[in-house]
């Protein structure tokens, strides 16, 4: 029994004339285990009425009654209480009238000499019925939830799709009008490669087909398709695969988004970007300028040193967003020049103590200058640190190895070969040779060892130039 029928006792309602009758028919279900009520009527008017009042839960009718019979009670019962079963409990019945009986609704009938058969059919019609209530609840609740995921998928932007193995459209929610301007049935029987544009459609047919092939769920994947206008939608798709009870697979149900909006704000972002980053570098290729007018004998120095660190930077393997941070800080690593004497800057013979000390001073003068600019890099950090040392011997901080930036590193391994290489006021320059062999006999004590052998490299093995190819 049901679990509605096992917390109480079984309500059955006889249709009965005969007293003794229903008595034998309520012992045979007693010795069966049954726990039952039991109430007895014979009339018509006394059974619609209990039919309403005693609310059974399963009916045995005889019959023939005096002023009513059980094909018209069965009639009754399956207009007003179709949901309880009916067993006929009769003392002759002809096969003619039992095929009638069970044509009409009834779920068994037993012979009253035969009562042994009546417990086993009880069961049985209640067990069809609890059988039957089961399979419509499952039905209805079928169609309770394919009515809320309609609702869904028609109040959602979003573009609900279904492809079949053969990547054919099966389904397509309504939302497909409003997204690329083709109805639902213009959408049917098409595959998602006829609704790309033509540029992308093998590159993007490709993609779908490694993805899909696997027969996996995916996720956020970026698309697009073309507009019935002609217009570019981008979309982010997701997508899960379907099988049937084999576990055959029979395709893929999804979801659409539309993102033509964001990627418009994104290269939007991006053009913006670019133009700041066009004028950054408009910006200190000015400021480079003018600390090399003030000292001609420096000039394209920076821009040189800019050019070796970049190559430095790219032998180490290092992101492309740090090697510009590098390229541009770099370009004014001396900036701090500006506020020096002209006269120290050119002079011709060697400086002495004090005017190497104030020398010494560019580094943090440079950093104090640019370090309220709003670099998307620390800018400043590589200009305070480019003649810091490994061992702590160098300027303004006396920084370790372990304190000092990685591109301040780099930077400080460039300054030193140009700068060595290079003609200065107080003497010739002495030779790329001789800037290297200082590199590597301070490997690791001044310079970084992995810096001083990727620059040694650039020179030796690749034949790198100061001046960009």
């Amino acid at each position: 029994m049901d679990e509605a029928l096992t917390n109480r006792e079984l309500r059955i309602l006889m249709l009965e004339d005969t007293p003794t009758d229903a008595e034998l028919a309520e012992r045979e279900l007693s010795k069966a285990g049954i726990d039952f009520t039991s109430l007895r009527v014979e009339t018509r008017e006394s059974f619609v009425r209990a039919l309403e009042d005693f609310h059974p839960d399963i009916i045995m009718s005889d019959y023939k009654l005096p002023d009513f019979n059980g094909m018209a009670a069965l009639e009754i019962v399956r207009r007003d209480h179709p949901e309880v079963p009916v067993v006929m409990v009769t003392g002759a019945l002809s096969d003619i009238e039992a095929v009638e009986l069970i044509h009409a609704g009834a779920k068994d009938y037993v012979l009253k000499d035969r009562l042994a058969r009546l417990a086993p059919a009880v069961q049985r019609a209640l067990a069809a019925e609890r059988s039957a209530r089961a399979r419509k609840a499952a039905e209805k609740a079928l169609l309770e939830s394919e009515a809320k995921f309609r609702a869904l998928v028609e109040s959602t932007s979003d573009w609900i799709w279904e492809i079949d193995e053969e990547w054919v459209y099966m389904y397509s929610s309504p939302q497909v009008h409003d997204l690329l301007g083709y109805s639902v049935v213009e959408v049917i029987g098409k595959t998602p490669f006829e609704l790309m544009p033509p540029n992308e459609r093998e590159q993007d047919k490709a993609k779908l087909r490694a993805i899909l092939a696997e027969h996996k769920h995916f996720r956020l994947m970026e698309n697009v398709l073309l507009h019935d206008d002609g217009r570019l939608i981008y979309l982010e798709t997701s997508g899960a695969p379907m099988f049937d009870a084999q576990g055959v697979f029979r395709g893929y149900r999804g979801i659409g988004r539309d993102i033509t909006e964001r990627k418009k704000a994104e290269r939007e972002r991006l053009d913006s970007a670019e133009k700041l980053k066009h004028s950054l570098l408009q910006i200190i290729e000015s400021i480079a300028a003018t600390v090399e007018a003030r000292d001609p004998y420096t000039a394209g120095h920076q821009r040189r040193v800019a050019i070796l660190a970049s190559a430095i930077a790219h032998e180490m393997g290092l992101s492309e967003s740090k090697i510009q941070g590098l390229y541009l800080a770099a370009t004014i690593h001396d900036l701090g020049k500006v506020s020096l004497p002209a006269e120290i800057l050119s002079k011709p013979t060697q400086l002495n103590s004090f005017e190497y000390d104030l020398i010494k001073t560019h580094s943090q003068i440079g950093h104090d200058i640019i370090k309220d600019v709003q670099f998307p890099w620390p800018i400043a950090p590589m200009i305070l640190q480019h003649h810091e040392r490994l061992n702590g011997s160098g300027y303004p901080q006396g920084l370790t190895g372990e304190q000092m930036q990685e591109e301040a590193k780099i930077l400080a391994v460039a300054d030193v070969v140009e700068a060595m290489s290079s003609d200065r006021p107080y003497r010739p320059g002495l030779g790329l040779d001789a800037a290297l062999d200082e590199i590597v006999k301070q490997r690791g004590v001044l310079y970084e060892p992995v810096v001083v052998d990727c620059c040694i490299a650039l020179f030796r093995a690749k034949q790198f130039t100061f001046e960009p190819k």
